[in-house]
């Protein structure tokens, strides 16, 4: 199933416990009303992030199933999580419902993080993190949900958002609902993200369950709209996947322009593939020219470097955790990735503050204290040395380009 997929790459990001229960639905009458009432009933998948005993094991599965058990959201609903105390949840499309949390287990946190403050900044870009990651399942599922309405009552619906003096223009152009499934858009994306052309061509496969939005005109028009969309989201998603951005916008000017060049719908619909397959070429090339195997020790440190960047990860803090010395840890890591492993901290630190630069709205400031940098001004200096600009000035740049 898609959804476990999701919900073991956000076990791996972010390390909280995640359940997943089958239910079952029940109607009740109140005031003349239909209610479903969904009770959960067996136990689908357990993602636990600490060593247990079957006795603690048990215990959390069951005050889980209890939270499942009082929760009644419908299909798309979801429920965020509040503190480090509390549970969230989402209804999947198959009736099952998603609960995550909590995030607090001090006995585990106390031990590798001294600090409050420090496990403060943990739990709360844990929150932040499942509850984006609730609300783009939520919006998934919700596209996902096939509607129920005829092509007529959505337009009908969709023509009361449009100004009058744009209404004769849209009067002209039918409808054609349901637009076809947001997953086949992350199905593409994911493929071109992983450079795997393989996956490429099993997304472009996956049956539609509805029809291209009209973007034009004409079918031709329109056609060549869709092109563009994916051309953009394509650069962007080989962009965010290391691709410098000028190299992935050269290739997409090229791909607009011929995109204006076709005569056919089927020519669009072909250079769609084409989009896709060759941004994930490119990402392929790129991961090809950076991948090695690094001995296990190096291996290991930046696995735990990925998962200690809101914490003050030092190489001493490192290596105590790998149980080597400072000073082998460091030639090791140096002498197998051609960096010196500081300056990768320091690297894999500022790419993060990118990531929330550019999809969140935290302040400079918070983001810097999320970081363990000493202050602000330590935070941009560092940011600047390695991106050329400071932390203000590149949200200001990717949120222009986003709108370019």
């Amino acid at each position: 199933m898609l959804y476990d997929q999701y919900l073991h790459g956000l076990f791996a990001a972010i390390n909280i416990p995640i359940y997943r229960f089958k239910a079952t639905v029940t109607r009740q009458h109140n005031d003349g009303q239909e209610e479903k009432i969904f009770t959960p009933d067996a136990v689908l998948l357990v993602l636990t992030p600490h060593k247990q005993n079957q006795d603690q094991h048990n215990n959390h599965i069951r005050n889980a199933f209890n939270f499942a058990k009082n929760v009644n959201l419908y299909i798309g609903d979801i429920l965020e999580i509040t503190s480090a105390d509390s549970y969230g949840a989402v209804r999947l499309p198959d009736k099952s419902l998603v609960v995550l949390g909590p995030i607090r287990e001090p006995q585990i946190l106390n031990k590798e993080l001294p600090s409050s403050n420090e496990r403060a900044n943990i739990w709360g870009m844990k929150i932040r993190s499942a509850n984006l990651w609730l609300q783009m399942v939520g919006q998934i599922v919700v596209h996902d949900e096939m509607p129920s309405e005829d092509e007529n009552e959505l337009y009908q619906e969709a023509e009361a958002y449009i100004p009058n003096n744009l209404k004769k223009i849209a009067q002209e152009v039918k409808l054609k609902a349901p637009h076809n499934q947001y997953r086949y858009e992350i199905a593409i994306l994911d493929a071109i993200a992983q450079g795997d052309i393989a996956k490429v061509d099993r997304a472009f496969k996956i049956p539609k369950q509805g029809k291209f939005g009209v973007l034009g005109p004409t079918p031709l028009r329109s056609m060549k709209n869709h092109v563009h969309n994916l051309n953009t989201l394509s650069s962007r998603t080989a962009i965010k996947a290391g691709i410098l951005p000028e190299k992935a916008y050269a290739l997409s000017d090229k791909f607009f322009m011929a995109a204006e060049e076709c005569l056919t719908v089927e020519q669009c619909l072909e250079l769609r593939t084409l989009v896709a397959k060759s941004f994930a070429t490119m990402v392929r090339e790129y991961k090809d020219s950076i991948t090695s195997t690094p001995p296990p020790l190096v291996n290991n440190a930046i696995s735990l470097i990925s998962r200690s960047l809101f914490i003050k990860c030092t190489v001493k803090y490192l290596a105590t955790n790998l149980n080597v010395s400072p000073e082998h840890l460091e030639y090791s890591f140096k002498k197998s990735m051609g960096i010196k492993l500081s300056q990768y901290i320091m690297q894999e630190k500022i790419k993060q503050a990118k990531e929330l630069l550019q999809y969140t709205n935290e302040p400079v400031k918070d983001i810097a204290n999320l970081l363990c940098f000493a202050n602000k001004s330590h935070f941009s200096s560092k940011f600047k040395a390695i991106t050329g600009l400071t932390p203000s000035q590149f949200r200001t740049t990717t949120t222009l380009s986003a709108y370019s």
